[in-house]
């Protein structure tokens, strides 16, 4: 189950880049899911069924961007520059499966360690914040804080490169400094 839930948030990720909202990118990859799961589709290898699930998902977005004509100047751009979108579209690929990647690590970390993370990190909340809410002192915030980077970084130190190139304005780059 943690599985299938860990793939469609790859694929919600993905769906983001295009959509811009959470909610739709959700529903698009609901429908591409449900489509796939209805569908008489044979792939010969996991990798093929991951390459089309991403075309799927992409074409999926283009096809609510252009069906509600919102964002229609993204489309424009995006139909005017095909080579450029296929490049955007391995930078997002890669893009999602390395954010794959770190949201695993993370559920790898300690539980208390791992919420706190994820707190700060991925929901956003203040040092205090936390500790208010988890009844902790802003200390206990820092120091489980610092321990997740610490094992973060080694588990995904093979990662660090790519993720310097392609996710400079994500916080993913953000817990590595």
């Amino acid at each position: 189950m943690i599985a299938i839930f860990g793939v469609i948030i790859r694929y919600c990720y993905f769906a983001c880049h295009y959509l811009k909202e959470q909610d739709e990118a959700e529903d698009v990859v609901q429908d591409v899911f449900m489509k796939l799961l209805n569908g008489e589709e044979c792939f010969d290898s996991e990798n093929h069924l991951k390459h089309y699930l991403y075309k799927a998902v992409r074409n999926s977005c283009l096809n609510q961007i252009k069906m509600t004509g919102i964002r229609s100047d993204i489309l424009g751009s995006i139909q005017k520059n095909a080579e450029e979108d296929e490049n955007n579209f391995f930078v997002n690929v890669v893009r999602a499966e390395i954010y794959q990647e770190i949201m695993e690590a993370i559920q790898e970390l300690p539980t208390e360690c791992g919420r706190i993370f994820k707190l700060a990190y991925v929901e956003g909340f203040s040092n205090d914040e936390i500790a208010t809410q988890l009844s902790i002192s802003v200390n206990t915030v820092k120091a489980q804080k610092n321990k997740a980077k610490i094992q973060l970084r080694e588990k995904l130190k093979g990662l660090y490169p790519v993720m310097l190139l392609l996710l400079s304005n994500y916080w993913e780059y953000y817990l590595f400094l």
